[in-house]
Formats: C-alpha cells, structure tokens, sequence
C-alpha cells in the first residue's frame, strides 16, 4: 500500500514537473535575429528600416508562435565577416532560431556554412551573391529577395536593346563585385556583345576619375557599375564631370529607390533598376509603403518590403510545422507559395533560390515626377524564370 501511494505522489510529481516545463517553455521567446549593416556604408539599403519591416510582419502574425511570443533581436555586424559569424554563433547558441537578411557576401558565406553546422535557419535579404544557391548552395539557406543575376539583367537587356553591344566594368573588389561583373557578362556575351575591359576599386574608394576616364577612354558603349549602391551614385555623380553621358550609357546594376533620392532626378534620370518591388507599383504595395512612411519617414526599397514577407512566410511554416527544426521549416517554406502584397505565388527552389517576377524601373525626368518619392516609371515584369539562371546541379547538388 504504501509502495502504491509512493508510485503516486511520485507520477504527481512528474506530472506537475512537465506542466511547469511546459509553462515555462511557453513563456520562452521564440527568437529570430535580424543581422545586418546597422551603421556603415549599406545602413540604407537595409539596416533598421529593415528592422522595423519585420516587426510588421510578427505583428500581423500575432505576435506569438508555437504559443511563444515572437522576439527579434538585431545586431550589426560592421561589414565584417569575423564579427558577423561570432555573433551569429552567438545567437545560434543562445536560442534564435533563424537568422534574417545578413548582407555583404563574405558575411553570409561564413553564416551559410555555421547554419548548416548547427542546423538553423538563415534567410537572405540583402546579399547579393547568386553563389549563395550556387556553388556555395545549403539546406538551411534561402535567398530571398534577388542576386547578382537579377540585378544585372534589366539593366543589361535595356542597354543590349538600344545597341549597347560593348561594355567596360568599374567593378568593386569583392566576392558581389565579382559576381555581378559575372553574371551581366554572361547576358551580354548571349547577346552577341562583347566586354572590352574593366577595373576595381576597394569598397572604400571614393575617388573614381582614373576609372572614368579609362571608361571613356576605351570607346565601349556601355560603362557597367558592378558595384554596391553608394559607390555607384558616387561613380555617377563623378561621371557628370566628364561629360560621359550621352555619349556612353552609364549602366548601374546594383541600385535602389533610396539611391535615387539621394542623386536626384536631374542626375539620375534614365538610370535602370531591377527590382522586386516597387512601393507605387499597386494598391497592395502603396498601401505597405504608406504604413511603412509613417513608422520611417521613407518609403521602402525592396530589402525592406521583402524582409516582411520573409518573416511571415517563415512564421507560417514554423506554425505549420509545429517546431522550428530548420530543415523541417525550410522544407515546409519551399512547400507552400508565397503571396503577400509584392510577391504572387512565388516558389522557393530546391537550392533555395526564391523565384519571383521582377520589375524593371527607370528613373524618371524631373518633371515627370509628382512628389518626392515618385521617381520610377515601371518598364516592364521580368518572369522570375528570365530573372534569375536556372539552378546548374552541377555546382550545386540540391538542384533537381
């Protein structure tokens, strides 16, 4: 008898340990990290505004997941690949369960093989490289937003369409640079053009006359900028000084909606953007950037609208799961569409790549414009299956 109420009291026992266990689980935070650039050079193509993107989408979700309220912890990882991939392990350890947007190449290339290690989550917004689903593809990525491929093809085909047959590159001398120059040489060269040469400059230059100059120099129609967004506008800003427009079209593949504000449209006007969104592009994306305005101050470039999707849709794979296991998430991601307000039936490929149309803008005349952020007429929609290169098994074994 006394053996039976011990049995008992000790099931009681149990019993209450995990009621408490489970109590205190559901009081847990379910973490997920926003890593980025939040006070150097990229600050405005991602950084806070970023932030605050994603705190939309947690919010419109509920708030809370698997019955445990959301928290998104940022950090700034300055641009450098040991401080990002330390404070990524950081947080892996520490309980955060994805990791979102990360940024410059050499950063997300660390993180992409730490998620793998540690079996996380990594969703990338702002990184450029096509690399990430290519030679460098993992389970546990997915790029998000756009690559190297897509930023190069509206600009590339625009001026391949009005006899832009030879180019030169200024190209920036890192892993993106290297890329970009790649894939918009593979588009020219399929079209029958040739590159006629090109330089580099470091991710801090400034001065760019040299280039120029050897731009001008050697006669190519096209002077393609494979590089970061502030260094273009300032590429552009200097090219005015020698008189290089009209006579050659200045071709600047990486640049985005606040690029434009800054150069204004008396400079900017005719430049080419690719793009995966565009906030006057419909009622379902003005309404968004309206929102957005009034918790910024700006409209938002397409890191920012596209880091909300991302947070929704992987809040939705992560209920539908039942548990953050990032390969069971991240299959489950790829095996539902994506729809929000700037993405229709989207799919996510095998090798992680995000498949969406993508909208080829041109930077409006000044008068065309009737207010201070209307600044893009839209072209034309590239289907995602000409926006990005098709995925190539033969470097990344999780293409089918």
């Amino acid at each position: 008898m006394k053996l039976k109420r011990f049995s008992i009291a000790c099931g009681i026992c149990v019993i209450a340990s995990l009621a408490l266990f489970s109590t205190s689980r559901a009081q847990e935070p379910f973490k997920i990290g926003h890593l980025t650039d939040l006070s150097g050079v990229n600050v405005d193509i991602s950084g806070p505004a970023t932030t605050e993107a994603m705190r939309f989408a947690v919010d419109d979700f509920g708030g809370k997941v698997l019955g445990r309220p959301i928290e998104i912890i940022a950090g700034d990882h300055l641009n450098k690949p040991d401080v990002g991939v330390g404070l990524a392990r950081k947080w892996y350890d520490g309980g955060v369960s994805a990791i979102f947007d990360v940024g410059v190449t050499s950063v997300a290339l660390g993180i992409q093989a730490l998620a793998k290690d540690k079996n996380k989550a990594v969703i990338y917004i702002s990184t450029g490289s096509a690399d990430i689903t290519g030679k460098n593809c993992s389970p546990n990525g997915i790029h998000w937003t756009y690559n190297s491929y897509a930023d190069a093809v509206g600009a590339v085909t625009e001026a391949l369409a009005h006899g832009g047959d030879t180019w030169y590159f200024l190209t920036v001398d890192y892993a993106y640079g290297d890329n970009l120059q790649r894939d918009a040489t593979k588009i020219i060269e399929k079209a029958g053009g040739k590159v006629i040469g090109s330089t580099r400059h470091p991710i801090d230059a400034t001065d760019f006359s040299s280039d120029l100059l050897k731009a001008q120099s050697s006669g190519a129609k096209v002077i393609g900028l494979a590089t970061i967004t502030n260094i273009g506008t300032n590429i552009v800003k200097q090219s005015e000084e020698f008189g290089i427009r009209p006579n050659q079209t200045i071709a600047l593949m990486s640049v985005d909606i606040q690029d434009i504000k800054a150069l204004g449209l008396k400079t900017a006007q005719g430049l080419i953007d690719t793009s995966s969104y565009y906030w006057n592009s419909s009622d379902e994306s003005r309404a968004f950037a309206e929102r957005f305005k009034r918790k910024t101050g700006k409209m938002p470039n397409q890191m920012q609208a596209s880091a909300y999707g991302a947070v929704l849709h992987y809040l939705k794979a992560v209920e539908a799961v039942g548990s953050d296991d990032a390969l069971k998430v991240i299959a489950k991601m790829k095996d539902i569409p994506i729809n929000d307000f700037m993405t229709k039936n989207g799919t996510i490929r095998p090798d992680g790549r995000v498949m969406r149309d993508m909208l080829v803008l041109q930077a409006k005349k000044p008068e065309e414009s009737t207010g201070d952020w209307d600044l893009f007429s839209v072209l034309r929609t590239i289907p995602a299956k000409d926006a990005f290169a098709p995925a190539d098994p033969s470097v990344c074994p999780l293409a089918k």
